[in-house]
């Protein structure tokens, strides 16, 4: 099921957002105004390129830790059953200016932060004892929070972007044990893929 919301994430609660939630962001109201809880860095555009490139150089390990720990028949039918056919994961222009390629990344980065809380709740559970696994996914999990926070910072203190429409992956607490695996597999997947061109875009 797809969460439509409108708003923008506030930096504190950016900050105060647990991983493993497994639920959407908290979205302000749409007349909420811009304001950042602290001034933004001014080398905030590096810190944004070093939390990608962070992000790109750890996302094929994640992905190989992951599908090793769904055991068979993951490791061996990654074409299949890893392959990063996700059909309603926001899009991402490379071309566009400066604030288009920001609204998409801020989109991108609520969606895959959303999906990593789905998928270590999940792995929590299926692999209680893959404690790399947890560790890693949890890592991720608070660069992306960081990523996010910088993002806003960046939206609010240059463009005066005052909300974001943003949605989200399927839950996947309905599905059963297979898909649960096969839907992380390919999220993962394809979070390896767009985290190199967001990495190349900035």
């Amino acid at each position: 099921m797809k969460v439509l919301a409108a708003g923008v994430v506030p930096l504190l609660l950016v900050l105060h957002w647990k991983h493993g939630a497994g639920s959407p962001l908290p979205i302000t109201p749409v007349n909420a105004t811009c304001a950042t809880r602290h001034p933004c860095p001014s080398n905030l555009m590096n810190q944004i390129r070093n939390q990608l490139g962070q992000l790109n150089s750890s996302a094929n390990s994640l992905f190989i830790l992951y599908y090793t720990a769904q055991g068979e028949p993951f490791p061996n039918n990654l074409d299949k059953l890893c392959s990063p056919n996700v059909t309603d994961f926001p899009p991402f222009h490379a071309n566009g200016t400066e604030k288009a390629r920001l609204v998409e990344l801020y989109r991108i980065i609520a969606y895959l932060g959303a999906s990593l809380g789905n998928i270590t709740r999940d792995q929590k559970v299926l692999n209680p004892y893959a404690h790399g696994l947890h560790s890693k996914l949890n890592v991720t999990a608070d660069v992306l929070r960081g990523l996010l926070s910088n993002v806003l910072c960046r939206l609010c203190s240059k463009y005066h972007v005052s909300h974001v429409d943003v949605t989200y992956g399927p839950d996947t607490s309905g599905k059963d044990i297979f898909q649960k695996k096969k839907l992380g597999c390919q999220l993962l997947g394809k979070y390896k893929q767009v985290i190199a061109v967001l990495a190349q875009a900035f």
